[in-house]
């Protein structure tokens, strides 16, 4: 399970755990004969549940790399920010990136490459595009797009790391 779904049962999950050890913190409280006031269980569950939300938001790009195939690269990162997350406008979130595996790249009869890049979102499906590489004529083709000049594309750089040789 992937996206909002395994979002909503780790909240829930931290909000059980939190619930558990806030109350029988409250109940040893009671035994010693303190009083913690009432509002503490509520506020505690509630605070457990955003600082989940908030670290599975931040930690979502350094898990999702890791599930990458080993050696791939990421090209390029984006960044997000949530007007229901204000702390994003100061810290912006990792929500989506392009990745390149480099055992996947294959050499074509006319000695164009070919490369899967994979879109990966945070609350999304993995989308693999082949991309098209002419090393020598330093150009692009995404998908099944016409031929652009490659610029200073980031799959390009890894794809063709020399340049101008597709050999």
């Amino acid at each position: 399970m992937t996206g909002i779904g395994s979002d909503l049962i780790g909240v829930i999950a931290a909000a059980v755990g939190a619930a558990a050890v806030l109350y029988a913190g409250m109940h040893l409280a009671r035994k010693l004969g303190l009083s913690p006031a009432a509002w503490l269980l509520p506020a505690g569950i509630g605070l457990s549940m955003v600082a989940y939300s908030v670290w599975n938001d931040y930690a979502w790009f350094d898990r999702a790399q890791a599930s990458l195939p080993a050696g791939s690269q990421v090209l390029v990162i984006g960044h997000d920010s949530q007007p229901w997350a204000p702390w994003t406008y100061l810290f912006p979130v990792e929500t989506r990136f392009a990745a390149l595996d480099p055992a996947q790249i294959t050499q074509g009869a006319d000695g164009t490459r070919r490369a899967p890049i994979m879109l990966v979102e945070r609350r999304g499906q993995t989308v693999i595009v082949p991309q098209d590489f002419d090393c020598a004529g330093a150009r692009i083709r995404p998908g099944r797009a016409d031929w652009m000049p490659a610029g200073d594309d980031a799959a390009f750089a890894t794809v063709c790391p020399d340049g101008g040789t597709n050999g």
